[in-house]
């Protein structure tokens, strides 16, 4: 009866646990640093005991601790690896205000921030918050959550591990997040690239002028008053990039 009990209840939770519990350790507002780790385990915990509860299937125990070691080895890497996919597209909003900071001349305004373990920028910040916080409005974690728990049936326990598919998948999406933050950060990129074309020509036209002086307040004003500008279209891309988010998750999962 015991033994029953472990096999149906304790130890799916178990493996359940290792997945969600990786899963968070890397998902952007659970993965922070100033989340409390007790905070992370006991949320982890909670959600592992209810999908435990709910889950159907059989498992069987392995032969030996090294074949333990190994299938919470795999729950681990499949938590990692899912949640490190939903940090790609919230890093994309951070690579775009990066890219905007670089041109603007403000990464010499970064700092060392806590929370992300490494140094910020201004613009950078500021858009990856926004786009947690808009995250959030929509309810997006709820379906994350929703998504994580389906991967249970996609992905079942002990089940197979990573495919070549994937591998590629994951290529794609992670060139993808890349090419999205620069498209993001474009308008401001091309019009700080003609402010530099025309500081050039100014240059040359009137030798007095210090260019270097002029150009940087300039550019970081223009930065601003665009990023202003942009501001009220924001919502429908960042609600494009969490669908694509979506979409990749899916494919992830099914490709698997």
């Amino acid at each position: 009866m015991t033994e029953a009990f472990f096999l149906n209840f304790w130890f799916p939770c178990l493996l359940i646990f290792t997945r969600i519990a990786a899963f968070l350790a890397v998902v952007p507002f659970f993965a922070w640093r100033g989340i409390p780790v007790m905070l992370r385990i006991f949320f982890s915990l909670v959600l592992s005991v209810i999908l435990a509860l709910n889950w159907e299937g059989e498992i069987s125990l392995p032969a030996s601790d090294l074949g333990l070691v190994i299938l919470l080895g795999k729950e681990l890497l499949t938590g990692i690896i899912l949640g490190f996919l939903v940090y790609l597209f919230f890093s994309a909003f951070l690579m775009a205000g990066q890219f905007m900071d670089h041109k603007a001349g403000l990464m010499m305004a970064g700092a060392f921030d806590p929370l992300f373990g490494g140094q910020v920028t201004i613009i950078g910040q500021f858009f990856y918050f926004l786009a947690v916080v808009f995250y959030l409005t929509i309810n997006g974690h709820h379906i994350l959550f929703l998504s994580l728990k389906e991967s249970f049936k996609v992905l079942p326990l002990a089940g197979p591990f990573v495919s070549s598919p994937v591998a590629w998948q994951y290529l794609k999406t992670f060139t993808g997040v890349f090419l999205l933050a620069f498209q993001i950060a474009a308008p401001v990129i091309i019009v700080l690239w003609l402010t530099d074309i025309a500081l050039g020509f100014l240059s040359r036209a009137v030798p007095q002028i210090h260019v270097f002086i002029v150009g940087l307040p300039l550019k970081v004003a223009f930065v601003l008053l665009i990023f202003l500008f942009l501001l009220p279209l924001l919502g429908s891309v960042m609600r494009e990039v969490f669908d694509r988010m979506s979409r990749d998750f899916l494919l992830i999962m099914q490709n698997w």
